[in-house]
This record gives C-alpha cells, structure tokens and sequence, in this order.
C-alpha cells in the first residue's frame, strides 16, 4: 500500500499504517502520533480518566481538522 498524500503529488511511497479517523494509507511524513485519553464510567455516570493513555496515528489533515478550536453557534 501506497501513502495517500504522496501518491497525489505523483511519488510513490510505502503506507506505514492508517489514519485512525479517515484510513487513508500514510508515510511517516504525512503522519502523526498523537495521545488519546482513555475513560471508564463509574457508578452514578461519573467518567474517569484512565493514567494510561491510547496512541492514534493521523494523517495531518485529519489531525488539523480535530485540533481545530470549535466555535459553539
């Protein structure tokens, strides 16, 4: 499997894995390791967060897009 970005711009490079969000094929350039919190719910509907945290690999638009300040309407 090929990069996605890459292959856009005409090259041709080997994947190393997923985009968790989207999963398009992408190269240790156009990628991102990012830590993600994981949670449990404890009685009463009371969430905690867990001290070990989850690795995503994402590709950078992706990345961008969930790193974006949200506006609320």
């Amino acid at each position: 499997m090929f990069c996605y970005e890459c292959s856009g711009a005409g090259g041709q490079q080997e994947a190393i894995g997923l985009c968790h969000h989207c999963s398009v094929g992408v190269c240790q350039n156009h990628s991102s390791v990012v830590t993600d919190p994981v949670t449990m719910t404890q009685l009463i509907n009371r969430t905690v967060v867990l001290p070990v945290r989850a690795r995503l690999l994402l590709c950078h638009i992706c990345l961008a897009a969930l790193e974006q300040n949200r506006v609320d309407s």
